[in-house]
């Protein structure tokens, strides 16, 4: 149960900062350190670090140090939102994944809700607040400003902000930190970070020698990072003149990642 617990602890971070906000009561499981299970409505207590659950006319409280696991249903409003971002309509997003944020404090869908509104504000243009919600997370897990699905948007957000040091030292961390998935993500941005520096042919080469190309040839088995890389490398070889290569990259991100917003940008 080390992920329970360690969601847990992140959004503990993310209630200590968002202090007072109103949380909902949400039908739901709290499973404690003996695995006992507790099913019935389920609110945070910000006040007394626990549990409120209402089982029929009973109600219990379980402190959080007790707790092993919290277990609740997916928002209904979270399908929405990641329909929104899809569909380019990020602004439209935002509200939604700030309610759910607020109403599902310490309970489970915070965390991954607030990693999809630094997205949806990144997305909007406001890389500035892309990298304060991405920090309130950061706050309570620092490993995750390198590892996991969230550190690529905040490395986005950092080089829109114009801190290239913070983003390569972050990068350097995912790389070594022996997590393919996280080594492909920090090697699409390195590709990222190389583009900044300029437009020319030669930064475009190097672009694709030390970030894109690389996630293509080195990093198949990581088909998240994938459609990044192969639209990225297209782009890099349309420029360098090498049409034939772009239109190969462009081919197998139709063919293999149709679905993705990567194949929708071609």
């Amino acid at each position: 149960m080390k992920t329970s617990i360690h969601r847990i602890r992140v959004s503990l971070a993310l209630a200590l900062i968002v202090a007072g906000a109103a949380t909902a009561q949400i039908q739901g499981t709290i499973i404690n350190n003996d695995d006992k299970a507790f099913t019935g409505k389920i609110r945070w207590k910000g006040s007394t670090k626990s549990y409120a659950v209402t089982i029929g006319q009973t109600d219990l409280e379980v402190p959080l140090a007790s707790v092993k696991d919290v277990q609740v249903p997916r928002p209904k409003e979270y399908d929405t939102a990641v329909n929104l971002i899809q569909q380019g309509n990020s602004a439209g997003a935002i509200p939604i994944l700030e309610k759910i944020v607020a109403e599902y404090l310490m309970l489970q869908w915070d965390e991954v809700a607030t990693r999809l509104l630094g997205d949806a504000y990144l997305k909007s243009g406001d890389a500035k607040k892309a990298a304060a919600v991405c920090e309130k997370i950061i706050s309570g897990a620092p490993d995750k400003a390198y590892l996991g699905e969230m550190a690529p948007i905040y490395w986005q957000a950092l080089l829109k902000l114009d801190r290239p040091a913070k983003v390569e030292e972050l990068v350097t961390k995912a790389i070594k930190s022996g997590s393919r998935q996280a080594s492909a993500s920090a090697l699409n941005m390195r590709g990222d970070l190389i583009l900044a520096t300029g437009e020319t042919i030669d930064i475009n080469k190097k672009a694709l020698r030390d970030g894109f190309l690389r996630v293509v040839t080195l990093y198949r088995d990581v088909k998240e990072a994938q459609p990044e890389a192969l639209y990225k490398a297209a782009k890099c070889f349309e420029k360098i003149g090498q049409t034939g290569r772009a239109d190969q990259m462009r081919t197998e991100l139709k063919r293999e990642y149709g679905a993705t917003e990567w194949a929708r940008k071609l």
